[in-house]
């Protein structure tokens, strides 16, 4: 049986900075809020059978309570501990269970391709899928690529001064393989080599649907993994937020694997990294101008790491580009949780505030690093939807083709 941490939340003022904060909470009545998992911790712990509240599972994980909170009570690493005692005690859904293995489901559905796209797009099939596995028929999923990043780069070691090992996550691996490579060529132009370790999903899927003993599995293994790389004097660099956020935090405060401490002082988002790069002096600003005004999206994961806004300093060193905070809260989508039926309606609902900010902005399209935040973009606003690694990777190829023919 899976214990709560023996942790205390004595601290919890009962101030309502989580609830205010809690996109959930502010969507729907359903929801306690996250208040009640702070004070009343204790009598969760002596007598369990409360964490049969099924209400427990509206909670998505994004970490907003733990920003807000004045006392610095981590509010998620408890509910995630909660959520995972909930599917001890009570199972966990076939559907689940599928959502939460995104790294099986992408190696599967990306072997099939061009049929699993076509599939997905057949609103019969979609009904089916919502009456047998309950995944909302009017839900858009990310597309699936054959030829997956995978496929494409297996280098295993790099020769730079400075060396990347890239965690390049299930997303950009099976769903945006552009993602990954435009990755790979900026830090190309930054001469620095980047190798791809041998990883699994970083397994905040599995943390969100209460499946804790896979993702206890999946982080040990690129833990083991990374520090070998870290080690010989890699940094570790991500394009996803929601990775980035496991292997920093929730591999040390809610895993407690053995060596995540150490790694995590080695963890970078890719914009985290090329904005330390460019206050050392070291990255390359030779970047092409771009007549373009963008709306940025910041993902709550991205929030919950305490790095500032490091896509729009960044990005903010192209010449003559704009780019706004769209400051719109949660996108809703959540990861799996706007993909199942009974969650959709809360999903776009949450996500409404986002989808207001980018019609009143109207920009040329909307930046996020995260996958899912752009899916529900998809999903919401007919803006096109770019990673901040693609808009700097056109940027330096303009600036090189210009090089060129003034050569």
């Amino acid at each position: 049986m899976i214990n709560l941490l023996e942790t205390s939340y004595d601290q919890c003022l009962k101030c309502n900075a989580c609830v205010v904060s809690c996109p959930v909470s502010n969507a729907t009545l359903d929801f306690g809020g996250p208040k009640h998992l702070g004070p009343e911790l204790k009598r969760l712990m002596e007598n369990q059978e409360l964490i049969d509240d099924p209400r427990i599972e509206l909670c998505t994980l994004c970490g907003n309570c733990d920003i807000s909170c004045p006392e610095n009570v981590h509010v998620t690493t408890l509910t995630a501990q909660v959520k995972a005692i909930h599917a001890e005690m009570l199972g966990t859904k076939f559907r689940d269970k599928i959502l939460s293995r995104a790294e099986l489901v992408g190696k599967v559905a990306s072997t099939f391709a061009p049929i699993t796209n076509t599939v997905m797009e057949i609103k019969p099939v979609r009904k089916i899928m919502q009456r047998i596995m309950g995944i909302h028929a009017e839900r858009k999923f990310p597309k699936y690529t054959f030829n997956n990043f995978n496929r494409r780069y297996k280098k295993k070691t790099a020769k730079t001064k400075r060396k990347v090992a890239y965690f390049v996550g299930c997303y950009a691996t099976y769903n945006a393989p552009e993602v990954a490579e435009a990755f790979v060529e900026v830090m190309a132009y930054n001469g620095i080599e980047v190798a791809n370790p041998d990883q699994h999903c970083c397994g905040i899927p599995m943390l969100a649907n209460g499946q804790m003993d896979q993702m206890m599995k999946n982080a040990t293994f690129n833990v083991n993994s990374l520090l070998e790389y870290t080690r010989q004097g890699y940094d570790v660099v991500l394009t996803c937020t929601s990775c980035t956020l496991a292997l920093k935090k929730e591999y040390v405060s809610i895993l407690n694997i053995p060596g995540a401490e150490e790694l995590a002082e080695h963890v970078y988002d890719a914009d985290e990294y090329l904005r330390m790069l460019h206050e050392q002096g070291e990255m390359n600003t030779n970047l092409a101008p771009m007549n373009v005004k963008a709306g940025y999206y910041a993902p709550c994961h991205m929030k919950s790491q305490g790095i500032g806004n490091p896509a729009m300093d960044v990005l903010e060193l192209i010449p003559n580009y704009q780019i706004q905070d769209l400051a719109a809260g949660c996108c809703g989508q959540c990861g799996t949780f706007g993909f199942k039926e009974e969650k959709f309606d809360l999903s776009l609902k949450i996500g409404i505030q986002m989808k207001e900010a980018v019609e009143e902005l109207n920009a040329d399209y909307t930046v996020t690093e995260c996958g899912m935040c752009k899916n529900q973009l998809d999903q919401l606003t007919d803006k096109k939807v770019l990673h901040p690694m693609q808009i700097l990777s056109e940027s330096y190829n303009n600036a090189n083709n210009t090089k060129k023919r003034h050569a």
